[in-house]
């Protein structure tokens, strides 16, 4: 069984992950090698709990390949995963030459699979809210490529040559996502409520006063408190100077509550 989707998992990951497998399970022992301590559910349908924020991976293997509405599927996942979690899939690459030579000769495949290419992949994440996209070539065909190439299509990557693309969509970017992992949903929720109450003048001096003692006690430095604010408050200059830091003008930050 080819596992090469598991190399989207970083080295010592969490032991503690929560991890959801559907439809899914031959990655299982593989993933267990991994992550010898995670807890384990496994699906063999699109029955999802609604709770949110449960699992730090989830791995579907087909649920771009097979179905409707992928859409929505995708923002289901993307709903039960943790804020630094992500989901490992694949999909059909309609650029592969073999499909491509077979529409030329009229063939088209009358089997229910989905094929994408990859800007609809990343198209179709953007718009479930994953914030951070990667791709690596599953099976791929060594044959030559030139021409396809000669008719003008692009084969950045050698993607006229592969079949099958592995995906992982994080719902952060890894910067993020480990800036998330330092602090927890109710320390973030309780700065932005700080934040917007200092600039809406909402007794401005002691909720001031709350944000400082707030960073030392959760011990939240400068850059990310600099970029937590560039994110979430509209009238920065009034907060920067009452808290006496600078703008960062190249932070990068997305989405930190």
């Amino acid at each position: 069984m080819n596992s090469e989707i598991l190399k989207f998992v970083p080295p010592n990951y969490s032991n503690n992950a929560a991890v959801l497998l559907i439809d899914s399970e031959k990655y299982l022992n593989g993933v267990k090698k991994l992550m010898p301590n995670a807890q384990f559910v496994i699906l063999e349908n699109w029955n999802l709990s609604t709770e949110p924020k449960i699992f730090d991976v989830i791995i579907s293997e087909d649920c771009l390949t097979y179905g409707q509405n992928f859409y929505r599927k995708l923002a289901e996942l993307n709903h039960l995963l943790k804020d630094s979690g992500f989901v490992l899939t694949q999909f059909l690459n309609v650029r592969f030459i073999g499909i491509l030579e077979s529409l030329r000769r009229g063939i088209f495949s009358p089997n229910e699979e989905r094929f994408w290419a990859k800007w609809d992949i990343v198209k179709i994440l953007n718009d479930a809210n994953f914030k951070e996209i990667n791709f690596l070539p599953g099976e791929q065909i060594k044959i030559s490529a030139a021409e396809w190439e000669n008719f003008g299509f692009d084969n950045f990557n050698e993607d006229l040559t592969t079949k099958i693309w592995y995906v992982k969509a994080a719902k952060c970017t890894a910067e993020v996502a480990a800036l998330k992992e330092m602090y927890t949903h109710e320390t973030r929720a309780e700065l932005a409520r700080l934040l917007r109450r200092v600039e809406y003048d909402i007794d401005a001096e002691k909720n001031t006063a709350a944000i400082l003692e707030l960073c030392r006690r959760e011990k939240i430095f400068d850059e990310y408190l600099t970029d937590f604010i560039e994110q979430t408050v509209i009238h920065k200059e009034k907060i920067f100077s009452k808290l006496h830091l600078r703008p960062n003008q190249n932070a990068r930050m997305h989405n930190a509550q």
